[in-house]
């Protein structure tokens, strides 16, 4: 309708002025940079209230100076079916001195769009305008909340859906190429630009970091750069925010969801799902977008909107939100959204940009809480570089304004006054402040975070090495959300601890055969009982992860690390179990192992921990050739204990006292032993029989 109508006027208009070089008066809607909305074209107003803001004409001759006492006509040109009781104040109004003429009017009894006709009666040849009110119910307030409370929520959901299918599809290649990029701070500053488009989130970035550091893929000094270069990444989702595609939100959820429908391989289904994400990030903008409009008109609104450009008022907002709503491209968004709607300007915003960098530390912060000592030192990096970038940049925010403006280009010339003029550039201008933030924060700090690795290793010193509390996971956190590649490695290095208990068992297990110490039992009891805990939360978390719709390569991984805890506690349980029960019995007699037989079952025990420590450094590197040694390792050992026996034997036929006393126990010792290498050989054995099946 609009739009029939705007026709119909360039026609008449054209019409009259056909023949003429220019209109003897021309009716703006703009004049002057007191108020955001000096025309009042497009305000909302309750139905059957007269209208807060005047509606405004400003009439200029040809010469551009005002028209005093000009007659401008008024005429209510459509309004919504059914509509009653709406009216112009006046129909007819005379210009200021200004060139100003100024009418209300009252909005009918029914909500919807009131277009007014507006033209001069003084002069046939003038252009016309039309002004537009839509009438809003009583209770608009709560459509507002309601509108932007499911909006930010589908927008979140939205994120969340896009991070995970994103994470998902990526699958192991993160964790290689982060751990392959960090080698320098530049490569490493990549890795973090890669780590956080693939996450949407710098502050799930620096939680992830925390998961790194602690699987150790890196140092601390190197997570570093990796945090400068998630900042920079986390402004992509900015940018994309930016491009107002919201009108196509709906095309892009359907082609998500179509992908997912129809993907037969889980890698394609994930990418379905980060592009389903994508559009409801998009659609709950749009639904925020259109519950904002009526604030358009709502003084009390737009007064706090221009008040943030008070630096510290717009940080502190910038802060708080974020760190309520734990995203900062969620709080961007939203802003982008403000913004489009025209309602806040670029120098207000900065100071929010500001504020939402520095709220992303908080989530770190609260991750770290429960975490070890390295995890909080990455939370506190993050948050000490957000703060020097918000101390560097408040100095500057007139002149950043400028800059951006600059690089972003205007489509309205200098005139950013303007609700209208505002709505077309500061979304972008946002999304490169943002940018431009994280950008020059990383040129700045990068060549100065070995100082900053310093400075924040005083501030939190490691602690003097103190015995590990029995019940403790030290690498996994079961309440951080990771990705299923990361949560591998943490539940590799939590296994690779299962691995020390064990053979601290095992070095431990021969003590009462050779010294007659019953001290040990109490240590063997509390190392089985972490290995069991070790074993417990190792396969929980890993169930945990692998039943969000892992790949097929994560899910392999994750039972080829319970089947190495499950091994493990099996060795464990013949320690304390097996082993145990002889030794009580050993203690209770007074027999005695020969010379050779004491240096045959060191040898075997001994045989058995070098087999586990092999088997183990298979599988923290993979080395595949290495499992094939072990495999025939594990053969000459079984012909050793074989021959160990056959050497018992011949000693018992020769009537040795000692011998004989020991026998029994002597011959179960190096078959506990010898089952405790075999187990040992089954952890490198399940990594050849699972490349095996898949070269097939």
């Amino acid at each position: 309708m609009r739009f029939l109508i705007s026709l119909y006027i360039l026609l008449v208009t054209g019409l009259y002025s056909f023949g003429n070089n220019s209109n003897s008066i021309i009716l703006k809607t703009e004049y002057g940079t007191e108020y955001l909305n000096f025309s009042g074209d497009g305000q909302t107003q309750n139905i059957n209230e007269l209208t807060d803001m005047p509606l405004r004409i400003y009439v200029v001759d040809r010469n551009n100076n005002p028209a005093k006492g000009h007659r401008i006509k008024y005429e209510v040109y459509s309004s919504p079916a059914g509509s009653k009781g709406y009216k112009l104040k006046s129909e007819i109004v005379k210009t200021d001195t200004l060139g100003i003429a100024v009418n209300y009017f009252h909005v009918g009894d029914k909500a919807g769009e009131y277009m007014i006709l507006i033209q001069s009666k003084d002069d046939a040849d003038a252009n016309m305008l039309i002004y537009t009110v839509y009438g809003r119910e009583k209770s608009w307030v709560l459509f507002l909340i309601i509108g932007l409370v499911g909006g930010l929520a589908i927008f979140l959901y939205g994120l969340e859906i896009m991070s995970k299918g994103m994470q998902a599809s990526s699958g192991g290649k993160m964790r290689d190429l982060i751990s392959k990029l960090t080698y320098n701070r530049f490569f490493a500053l990549l890795s973090g630009i890669i780590l956080t488009v693939m996450l949407q989130s710098s502050s799930a970035a620096s939680v992830m970091l925390v998961g790194f550091v602690q699987a150790g893929l890196m140092s601390f000094a190197q997570s570093l750069g990796i945090l400068l270069g998630a900042g920079i990444g986390t402004t992509i989702t900015a940018q994309l925010i930016a491009m107002n595609i919201a009108d196509y939100s709906l095309m892009i959820v359907a082609a998500g969801f179509g992908i997912m429908i129809f993907a037969k391989k889980v890698k394609y289904n994930n990418i379905g799902k980060a592009i389903l994400g994508c559009g409801l990030l998009f659609f709950g903008m749009l639904i925020m977008s259109q519950a904002m409009h009526p604030l358009r008109s709502y003084d009390g609104f737009i007064s706090f909107m221009i008040n943030l450009e008070n630096p510290l008022v717009g940080i502190l907002v910038g802060f708080v939100f974020t760190a309520l709503i734990q995203s900062s491209a969620a709080f961007i968004g939203i802003m982008i959204t403000l913004a489009s709607q025209g309602f806040i300007s670029l120098e207000a915003s900065i100071p929010l940009v500001l504020g939402t960098n520095l709220g992303t530390g908080i989530t770190a912060i609260i991750a770290s809480l429960n975490s070890n000592r390295e995890a909080k030192k990455v939370a506190l990096a993050h948050t000490l570089f957000k703060a020097v970038g918000v101390f560097i940049f408040i100095w500057w925010i007139p002149q950043f304004a400028d800059f951006l403006r600059m690089i972003s280009g205007t489509s309205t010339g200098a005139d950013f006054s303007t609700i209208e003029n505002m709505s077309k550039d500061v979304p972008r201008q946002i999304a490169n402040a943002h940018t431009v933030f994280s950008l020059g924060l990383a040129i700045i700090l990068l060549p100065l975070t070995n100082i900053f690795a310093k400075i924040i290793n005083r501030i939190l010193p490691p602690k003097a090495d103190i015995e590990e509390q029995v019940f403790a996971l030290k690498h996994i956190n079961l309440k951080l959300n990771t990705s299923p590649a990361i949560a591998m490695s943490l539940a590799k290095k939590e296994t690779e601890r299962m691995s020390d208990s064990v053979l601290e068992m095992i070095d431990l297990s021969i003590k009462p055969f050779m010294e007659r110490d019953a001290s040990v039992f109490e240590k063997l009891q509390t190392l089985e009982n972490k290995t069991d805990f070790l074993k417990e939360n190792i396969n929980k978390y890993l169930i945990s992860i692998s039943s969000e719709n892992t790949d097929e390569d994560r899910l392999n991984e994750a039972f080829q690390i319970m089947y190495v805890a499950k091994e493990l506690e099996m060795i464990a349980d013949i320690i304390n179990t097996n082993i145990r029960n002889q030794s009580d019995k050993w203690l209770k007699s007074n027999a005695e192992f020969s010379d050779e037989g004491k240096e045959e079952l060191q040898t075997i025990q001994l045989k058995a921990m070098k087999q586990i420590s092999r088997s183990m450094d298979v599988f923290h590197n993979l080395n595949l050739e290495k499992a094939k040694i072990i495999k025939e390792k594990q053969k000459k050992y079984a012909l050793m204990a074989e021959e160990y026996e056959k050497l018992h034997y011949e000693r018992l036929f020769n009537q040795y006292e000692k011998s004989l006393s020991s026998s029994k126990i002597h011959i179960e010792l190096i078959g506990l032993y010898n089952a405790i290498i075999r187990h040992a050989t089954n952890i490198s054995r399940i990594f050849l029989t699972w490349r095996e099946k898949f070269e097939k």
